[in-house]
């Protein structure tokens, strides 16, 4: 039996929301009030921003939108804050008031998302 593997790259990200924070604490925040208990809150960063991406949700899925993800097309709201460095030895925001750890994964190595996170720094203001 052979299995068939073939790439498909992701052609375009529409960002429907932009939400900047004024602070990582902040953002940090938002993600763990939002979470939800399937999931562990964290957040990604690349090149000074750190972030975490939102997708519509299933229920605002439309066909149209099924078939723009198909052609590589994916809509996504950026939240995110500045923060000129990620710490290798302890990549996480510390929130003191919820006594909670918030990870933080350097996510340059993903050539989409960097290519998002850079058009952000410069036309997401």
């Amino acid at each position: 039996m052979t299995i068939k593997v073939s790439y498909k790259p992701l052609k375009e990200y529409v960002v429907y929301k932009i939400i900047k924070y004024s602070s990582t604490d902040e953002l940090a925040r938002r993600t763990v009030i939002e979470g939800n208990p399937m999931s562990h809150p964290y957040l990604k960063w690349i090149n000074g921003i750190a972030y975490r991406l939102n997708y519509p949700a299933s229920a605002f899925l439309s066909e149209n939108l099924v078939e723009q993800f198909l052609d590589g097309i994916v809509w996504v709201e950026i939240e995110y804050a500045e923060m000129a460095k990620i710490n290798p030895s302890a990549p996480e925001i510390r929130l003191k008031l919820e006594n909670t750890g918030i990870p933080v994964l350097d996510n340059s190595d993903d050539v989409n998302e960097t290519e998002l996170i850079t058009w952000l720094k410069t036309n997401g203001k």
